[in-house]
């Protein structure tokens, strides 16, 4: 398994509600212990940029109304939601993203990133 963060590029239509599942495993492929742990995923300007709040940021704690995670300690699993509003807020563009573990504590830890490609699409 490569060294964290691990690496992907995802896709999206602006304005549509963006969701996708990750399923967390450690090095010899057993389910990573979430138990207890807090994630954040987020969408910044630059890959430098640490300005609060970030361009999109939804957490595990609380929804709010750019989305919200659901973490199932059972199968270390990860539901991250962006809402439309979210996905609208950033138009067209390609920006950074990174879903952290423990964000802001000791112990963060960047486990995924990558480039959020959002495209507008045209109404039906």
């Amino acid at each position: 398994m490569p060294a964290l963060p691990n690496q992907l590029n995802t896709t999206s239509a602006s304005g549509s509600q963006w969701v996708t599942s990750y399923q967390l495993q450690n090095d010899d492929g057993t389910l990573m212990n979430i138990t207890g742990k807090t994630f954040e995923f987020v969408i910044r300007p630059t890959t430098s940029d640490a300005t609060e709040p970030a361009l999109v940021s939804v957490n595990s704690t609380a929804a709010n109304a750019q989305g919200y995670i659901t973490v199932t300690p059972a199968t270390s699993t990860l539901l991250v939601v962006l809402s439309p509003t979210a996905t609208a807020l950033i138009g067209q563009s390609a920006y950074p993203y990174s879903l952290w573990m423990d964000p802001g504590l000791s112990d963060a830890t960047d486990l995924v990133t990558g480039t959020f490609y959002n495209a507008l699409v045209a109404a039906a």
